[in-house]
């Protein structure tokens, strides 16, 4: 957080330690149309302490103008700031390389003294084509894909840190309640390591990635290859009936193989682990 005129400014992604400043300003670059736990994370703070939004409309991208008022209202009606003040400067190139170190923390220190060289040239190609700054770096885990095809460590290390920033601000969309069917999480994300990975302390394997709704955080979980098979079926028709889903496991050509009872017990571990809902 940085302090401008005796109030403070949070910048996001934000560690939840709230200043001393009874006032805090938050900016529409890093606000306005956001949901899951930024979203949350508002809404604890707004019952804390008072909320300055700061607003940057004359640098907003054309493009993406009519979509911003839009969102801006919207984030207005829930937000309810005390008062919404616009900023006269604002310095695109700086803002996002700072959202870049907040976003990518372990990827910026793994790349030491290629930082600037590499960011420059992605911020060269990309358009400015949204109002929120995080959302600006959403290709970078392809660009490095591109630049480092032999370091699949590093690849994946970028993966990882775009999929939990994506996660924390993407508003998901519940499927409606009543069906009793079990859908997949729509915010579910997965992520194939190809070898350990020492920089986030994880092995080689599939990794789920989710938004809770109830604890309103990530969950990242190593799935089995039984586990991620359920979720491809869910996938296919997008819901079951658990009895539906059971019938369909049976099918699979899974070594060896599973008892229905079995597929059952695997079915409450997704359950469990909010990737898989019952509606």
């Amino acid at each position: 957080m940085s302090q401008t005129n005796d109030l403070y400014k949070l910048m996001f992604p934000w560690d939840e330690v709230l200043p001393a400043s009874a006032e805090v300003i938050v900016r529409d670059v890093d606000v306005v149309g956001v949901g899951a736990i930024r979203k949350h994370q508002l809404l604890k703070l707004k019952a804390e302490r008072e909320i300055i939004l700061q607003t940057h409309t004359g640098f907003i991208p054309a493009s993406v103008r009519a979509i911003y008022d839009e969102e801006l209202q919207r984030t207005l009606q829930w937000l309810q700031p005390t008062r919404v003040i616009a900023s006269k400067e604002f310095n695109f190139h700086d803002e996002v390389l700072k959202a870049f170190v907040r976003i990518f923390p372990k990827t910026h220190e793994q790349l030491g003294v290629m930082n600037s060289k590499l960011c420059a040239e992605y911020l060269k190609e990309m358009e400015w084509s949204s109002w929120l700054l995080q959302d600006h770096w959403r290709y970078f885990s392809g660009f490095i894909r591109q630049k480092f095809a032999s370091k699949q460590t590093m690849v994946e290390l970028v993966q990882w840190e775009w999929i939990r920033a994506w996660l924390e601000i993407q508003p998901f969309e519940m499927p409606p309640a009543g069906t009793k069917q079990l859908v997949v999480n729509p915010s579910l994300q997965t992520l194939k390591l190809s070898h350990d990975n020492d920089v986030i302390q994880r092995t080689e394997g599939l990794y789920t990635f989710v938004c809770n709704q109830e604890s309103v955080k990530i969950l990242e979980r190593k799935i089995e290859i039984c586990e991620a098979a359920l979720l491809d079926l869910l996938n296919e028709d997008r819901a079951f009936s658990e009895e539906r889903l059971l019938e369909m496991a049976m099918l699979e050509d899974i070594q060896p193989p599973l008892s229905k009872d079995d597929w059952r017990k695997k079915i409450e571990v997704l359950l469990g682990s909010s990737l898989i809902l019952k509606t």
